[in-house]
């Protein structure tokens, strides 16, 4: 009857929570779902790292899967769930949805998501990028620069948070600069450069001279247009500093400190609270990298713009169902 027992628990709880519990005293595991290669040097390296981190800060067993598409991801978690995994993080909001559907059928697992939805469920934390009031500065930023009045933003995944980054950069440009216009694409893909390139050169054939920028590797085909094209441009980019491989191109950065979100989301999951909502906004998570490439008053007013975002000083509106922008 003994060796009954435990063969009976494990059947009862693949039965109530589709997946075997861990054994007592086994080390939690933590897994990570990556849409790119942990090399791109920007998000999907910010996920990898912050996962390391938290597996050190937290004594975890750690596991990931990079380059997963999104027809894979629910394989892909199914395979660590049923190998002992009771955390798993999705790094990437184009995965809300798989997230959404494994949730309910595995209440015991903890699931992590990225976006900007407001409702998730009981064993679901999401990591709620406030892309968009990190955004309004960048718009202001882009407003008080451009010469030609004619600004672009390029984006690769339509994604809620990226529609309500678009729709704050616009509403930073009317109100700093009504006379400038702004056009946007697009291109499908956040890691493709050479649909990055294409859409940064229509622009700016367009008359485009500043680029709000909301790409992942994508944003290296916006820097080779711009230096091909020979002409003023600067653009804005996003998770990482990246200055200095293109000194005279970029002006500032959005970063993200994701090593921040998920050291205090899975700290709390540890400590029994399995759902919740975590900011990630200026002030939190996220800050603005030094400002170059632009007149001075310029760049402390745009500073100053931010911290106001950051203190609640200014309110930007979350605007992600639709693009305002004419």
């Amino acid at each position: 009857m003994t060796r009954v027992l435990p063969l009976l628990v494990v059947l009862v709880t693949a039965v109530l929570f589709g997946s075997p519990a861990p054994a007592v005293g086994q080390q939690q595991k933590m897994a990570m779902i990556l849409p790119g290669p942990v090399e791109d040097g920007d998000f999907n390296a910010l996920g990898y790292n912050a996962l390391k981190e938290v597996g050190k800060t937290y004594k975890l067993e750690t596991s990931h899967s990079e380059r997963v598409a999104v027809a894979d991801a629910e394989r892909v978690a199914r395979e660590y769930i049923n190998s002992g995994y009771r955390i798993v993080a999705f790094h990437g909001g184009q995965f809300l949805t798989t997230a959404q559907k494994l949730a309910p059928q595995f209440a015991d697992v903890s699931f992590i998501i990225e976006t900007q939805t407001k409702q998730v469920p009981a064993n679901v934390w999401n990591i709620n990028r406030h892309f968009y009031e990190g955004f309004y500065p960048l718009g202001v930023l882009a407003a008080l620069t451009t010469k030609s009045n004619r600004i672009a933003y390029i984006a690769g995944i339509r994604l809620p948070d990226f529609i309500s980054s678009l729709n704050a950069v616009y509403t930073a440009i009317k109100e700093t600069n009504p006379k400038a216009e702004l056009k946007y694409a697009f291109v499908g893909d956040q890691n493709d450069p050479l649909k990055a390139r294409q859409s940064a050169q229509a622009m700016i054939g367009e008359g485009a001279d500043v680029i709000v920028s909301q790409l992942n590797l994508g944003v290296i085909g916006v820097t080779e247009a711009v230096k091909a094209s020979g002409k003023p441009v600067i653009v804005t980019t996003f998770y990482t500093d990246k200055h200095t491989s293109a000194p005279a191109v970029y002006a500032t950065s959005l970063l993200l400190d994701f090593n921040q979100a998920y050291r205090d989301v899975v700290g709390s999951i540890l400590k029994g609270q399995r759902t919740g909502q975590y900011a990630m906004r200026p002030g939190q998570a996220m800050s603005l990298a030094p400002i170059h490439n632009i007149p001075a008053d310029v760049g402390k007013r745009v500073e100053a713009v931010y911290r106001d975002v950051a203190a609640g000083k200014k309110v930007v509106p979350d605007i992600l169902d639709k693009i305002v922008v004419p």
